[in-house]
């Protein structure tokens, strides 16, 4: 590998990273190696087998007046497993459908038997594939460019994300486990291994480390206190509540899922927190190494204090953003604000957005306190005298 590609990459490699890399091999080897051992993982089978195909050619488009609207009615041939097929798509203007497929476009189809036996094909979705793998490839390029080996890093701790998520957090609670305890283990799992790949293995991510995980331990408890007092069954208002509760039954507790998604939810914005707060105690001990303890922890707390204000309007703006189809409808209701706070799926998003709030800015004093203590304990690296000035050349 040429010098320059290797810097590019690689320059930030340190002692530390073997610590981290081990961390989170041992993690992995305990938590998707070793665990999903123990794990029955209910299946629930589809109503019809999904295949891929492509439209070939729109054979009839047909519009027809309803007492629900105008109908629209096409025939399209779709080729599917070696063969062609006619499908017969319905839409009814006003209702919600697919975007209609052409001809040239990726679909997914269902067959299943018809009211006579005969075997019924029909569009179920469009194949994005294509473009999601687009989308997915620009952010990998970019975060490599930018970050270089950190972005390489950043890259791992997305991935290690991922696995914990599929092959330890959801199969464990598809087994039966408590969806909290799974969600705590493999919350801090994830929280340790990111940070860990990210930032390497010393006293600054341990500290972080440290603020995060009493942060995520407030929080739950502070979930279970807010759900019991609210009186939240994690099932009203929430439809894929709901339907976890229709195909699993009382398998899989719905109170804990909710608590461990408010767990996990919060845990992204934890990370920055704490790594950030972390940070800047330490920059601030190396720029004056005179600071210790409590003084130290004061000027932590003033950036630290900066961070909340930011923090928590893109936290309100986070969550308004993936909750903009409650919002709209909430707008269009008689009833008042007060009123519509006591009905769940409006009380839980409030318990969801409240306690993780609340556990981020709690973790600002927390890992500003651990930071300030690690951070005065650290050796200080002895100063490199300047060089001395060059004399003028004699003439």
């Amino acid at each position: 590998m040429p010098d320059r590609v290797r810097g590019f990459f690689f320059g930030g490699l340190v002692h530390g990273d073997l610590a981290a890399f081990a961390i989170v091999f041992a993690i992995l080897v305990a938590l998707v190696g070793v665990a999903p051992r123990a794990f029955h993982v209910a299946q629930r089978q589809p109503s019809g087998a999904t295949q891929d195909g492509i439209v070939v050619r729109v054979v009839e488009e047909h519009e027809t007046k309803t007492d629900r609207g105008v109908q629209r009615t096409r025939t399209l041939e779709v080729a599917v497993g070696g063969r062609v097929v006619n499908v017969e798509e319905s839409t009814v203007a006003g209702e919600v459908s697919l975007v209609p497929p052409k001809a040239g476009d990726g679909v997914l189809v269902q067959s299943s038997p018809g009211p006579n036996g005969e075997e019924v094909t029909f569009i179920v979705d469009h194949i994005r594939t294509r473009a999601l793998w687009l989308i997915t490839a620009v952010f990998v390029g970019l975060v490599l460019f930018v970050g270089r080996w950190y972005g390489v890093r950043s890259l791992l701790g997305l991935a290690v994300t991922y696995l914990l998520l599929m092959r330890f957090i959801i199969p464990a609670i598809l087994s039966g486990y408590s969806p909290l305890l799974v969600s705590l283990v493999g919350g801090v799992g994830i929280m340790a291994s990111t940070l860990a790949l990210a930032h390497g293995v010393d006293r600054k991510s341990g500290a972080a480390i440290g603020g995060t995980a009493l942060a995520l331990v407030l929080i739950v408890v502070l979930s279970q206190v807010a759900i019991v007092a609210a009186k939240l069954t994690g099932l009203v208002g929430n439809d894929e509540a709901s339907t976890v509760f229709v195909l699993f039954g009382g398998a899989i507790d719905a109170r804990g899922l909710l608590l461990g998604g408010i767990l996990i939810g919060a845990l992204g914005a934890l990370d920055d927190v704490t790594m950030t707060q972390s940070s800047a105690v330490f920059e601030l001990r190396d720029a004056n190494p005179a600071l210790q303890g409590r003084a130290l922890y004061d000027r932590g707390m003033r950036i630290g204090r900066d961070h909340i204000a930011s923090i928590v309007n893109t936290l309100v703006l986070a969550y308004a953003g993936a909750s903009m189809p409650l919002l709209v409808i909430l707008a269009s209701q008689t009833e008042g604000v007060g009123t519509l706070l006591n009905r769940e799926f409006l009380a839980s998003e409030v318990v969801r957005t409240v306690v993780g709030s609340i556990g981020i800015v709690a973790a600002v004093p927390l890992t500003t306190a651990l930071a300030s203590m690690f951070a005065s304990s650290q050796p200080i690296a002895p100063s490199t005298p300047p060089a001395p000035a060059s004399l003028p050349a004699s003439k």
